[in-house]
């Protein structure tokens, strides 16, 4: 699809850049808390990234799910758009925008909802149709919205993946999907996953979010030898969450940095590019410098 054939700079992590602010994130609705308490503070998050030279705000409905919320869900997930939409207009606006800005809806796994923390290892064990009847309502609330775009991102499940494009293509907008986890390390399941996506005439762009710089790389090197799909990378910083000390820990000493993973992305043929957890404006600026 057009929309993601020519270069396209995403956001950061919008969670991470609201605690790095001070922001309370913690609980099931990371982000969408902010969302739900105070909306104008992530209004104000994605023009950060808008600033920055980001083109695309990710809407903060990646953990905005029905089973935490019941029926506010819908509300809130309509909300999430509509505060990132606003934050497009004030931006242009104000001339602080970079091209054309757009909206992507962000569609988490099953794992940052209730499979409880198990977005990068998958372990769900469910079928692929429970998956499926599971994500279905919030797409479709997603794909009802003025968001430019839907984003299914952070899966590291190939049944999900299979389930989500499934659900994806019989909805209007144009799509996209990344892979994370479990799927990224193992090489068979990103084989299984490149051979659906191949499948799906409809797919926009396929890629990998939050790994770190180095895998991202590696990845990019695999999708791109067995489709010819646009390719997408959002590295995180290359940090290591520590889930006991519930704290990142530094990136290794000879860990590749970001503007250097974004020209080798680029080189590899990643058409959308951007960030993931602990990557923040400052940082979105660097890749902006990087690939201008």
């Amino acid at each position: 699809m057009a929309l993601f054939d020519a270069p396209l700079l995403l956001d950061g992590g919008l969670g991470t850049h609201l605690e790095a602010q001070g922001h309370d994130i913690s609980g099931p609705l990371w982000s969408a808390r902010v969302l739900r308490e105070n909306p104008t503070l992530l209004e104000s998050a994605h023009a950060d990234f808008f600033a920055a030279g980001a083109q695309v705000a990710t809407t903060a409905s990646y953990q905005v799910t029905f089973d935490v919320l019941g029926e506010d869900a819908e509300a809130l997930l309509r909300r999430s758009v509509a505060v990132a939409r606003e934050a497009v207009r004030v931006a242009v606006d104000k001339h602080t925008a970079h091209g054309d800005l757009l909206v992507a809806a962000s569609i988490g796994p099953y794992g940052a909802g209730p499979g409880k923390g198990t977005d990068y290892d998958g372990a769900y064990d469910l079928r692929r149709g429970e998956l499926q009847r599971w994500h279905a309502r919030r797409i479709a609330v997603l794909a009802d919205t003025d968001a430019d775009f839907l984003l299914a991102e952070t899966i590291p499940n190939v049944d999900e993946a299979a389930a989500l494009l499934e659900l994806l293509k019989a909805q209007p907008k144009p799509f996209a999907l990344s892979i994370t986890g479990a799927i990224a390390a193992d090489q068979a399941k990103l084989s299984q996953v490149i051979e659906l996506a191949n499948q799906s005439s409809r797919l926009g762009a396929l890629g990998v979010n939050c790994v770190s710089p180095s895998q991202a790389r590696a990845v990019v090197a695999t999708l791109r030898a067995g489709t010819d799909k646009p390719l997408l990378a959002c590295p995180n910083s290359g940090e290591v969450w520590d889930c006991t000390a519930h704290d990142w820990q530094p990136a290794p000493a000879d860990a590749m940095s970001l503007p250097e993973a974004a020209l080798q992305l680029r080189a590899a043929g990643v058409s959308v590019l951007g960030g993931c957890c602990r990557v923040g404006p400052a940082e979105i600026r660097q890749l902006r410098r990087a690939i201008s």
